[in-house]
């Protein structure tokens, strides 16, 4: 028996296509949910992965000068008497990622902004626009080369030891022409046959070099004065060598200072204070570990620096017990110094060793001044100004 199926009406029709679509929707949909988590986990990663224009400042560690760095001695001094010294003198350094040729993340970004003893800023307010990472060692390199120099010199002023200014080369370009023909440290004697007195004139020596020649270059490395052919290129019509020429001294002691590939100019005050040390007898410090930083000038003025308040952090992991900080960082100071370290403001090199003296002898820093006065000065004086 054959049963008699009448065929669907428009309505069943309709209603079946309606709960096929339905059924299909509903199978679709975990699977649509999975490709979106997954797609939107794939934008949240890569996001987090992506490169942004900030560093961040961590800290680095505490170095003692008088000690060695990377199995050398810091500081030696040859050609005049030293004597046996104690105690630390620290140079302080700084962390930073994110510079040219390097990267930070947006994680790495946000983690650093919850943590007081980072501090994150744009890319522009530390490294020029565009500036690359071999201009960027070769900068830090002079910095430090001429650092040095002016660091030596204020410690021979405070003694009455006399020195003579000459022009020397602080930094080579590397890969530039000069690369392998000339070192940092050489003292410039000659260009082409003539002497200048300063770094324009030499400058403008080398610039009159014709095109396609080389430049030919006296210069005194260590003890023995050397002839040179320095390659040269031509840059807007004018020959140049990829050397940087900055006024240095030359000393009547052989002072060498080294600390590997670490750049800039906050050591300077630092630098001062362990020549100092060596040099006179008795040891500074007496046996205390005492850290700082800030730059130094020709007349002995201690300048401010970058990243005080990580170099403060590095100072106190590193065992310091006191740090001398410029005295135009002190506004950076107030309230970030960490517990267990007691900070003195200095603002020239005569304070720093006078600081440094009374540390020493009376085991705290009583008597000298602190950040918190000197801010409370300045602000007064910009309320009677």
């Amino acid at each position: 028996m054959i049963d008699d199926q009448s065929p669907p009406t428009r309505a069943q029709r309709a209603r079946a296509l309606v709960s096929r679509t339905v059924e299909d929707a509903q199978l679709a949909r975990p699977r649509l949910a999975l490709g979106s988590m997954v797609l939107l986990c794939l934008m949240i990663l890569g996001g987090s992965l992506m490169p942004v224009p900030y560093v961040i400042e961590r800290p680095g560690p505490a170095i003692d000068v008088l000690g060695e760095y990377e199995d050398e001695q810091i500081l030696t001094i040859d050609g005049a008497e030293t004597h046996p010294t104690d105690g630390e003198l620290m140079m302080t350094t700084v962390s930073v990622d994110g510079g040219p040729g390097y990267r930070v993340t947006p994680v790495e970004v946000v983690a650093s902004w919850f943590d007081r003893t980072q501090a994150v800023m744009p890319r522009e307010a530390v490294f020029p626009e565009g500036q690359t990472r071999q201009e960027t060692v070769l900068t830090n390199s002079v910095a430090m080369s001429t650092s040095q120099q002016g660091a030596v010199a204020v410690a021979l002023d405070e003694l009455g030891i006399e020195y003579e200014p000459v022009v020397m080369v602080s930094g080579v370009e590397q890969d530039g022409p000069a690369d392998g023909t000339l070192e940092g440290g050489d003292v410039i004697l000659s260009v082409n046959g003539s002497t200048a007195t300063d770094v324009a004139g030499y400058q403008e020596l080398v610039r009159g070099t014709e095109d396609g020649q080389d430049v030919d270059v006296r210069v005194r490395r260590g003890d023995e004065e050397i002839d040179l052919e320095v390659p040269a290129e031509t840059v807007d019509g004018s020959s140049r060598m990829g050397v940087v020429l900055s006024p240095g001294y030359d000393f009547p002691m052989d002072v060498h200072l080294s600390v590997g590939e670490i750049g800039g100019p906050s050591a300077g005050m630092m630098f001062s204070l362990s020549v100092y040390d060596e040099l006179t007898p008795g040891a500074l410090t007496e046996g205390r570990q005492i850290a700082g930083t800030g730059t130094i000038d020709a007349d002995g003025a201690v300048g401010p620096i970058g990243g005080i308040r990580q170099k403060m952090v590095g100072a106190h992991e590193s065992g310091a017990e006191y740090f001398l900080a410029p005295s135009e960082n002190c506004d950076e100071v107030v309230g970030y110094e960490p517990e267990g370290l007691d900070v003195v403001a200095v603002s020239d090199f005569e304070g720093a060793v006078e600081a440094t003296e009374s540390i020493a002898q009376d085991g705290d820093t009583e008597g000298l001044p602190s950040c918190d006065e000197v801010v409370d000065q300045t602000d007064q004086t910009e309320e009677n100004s």
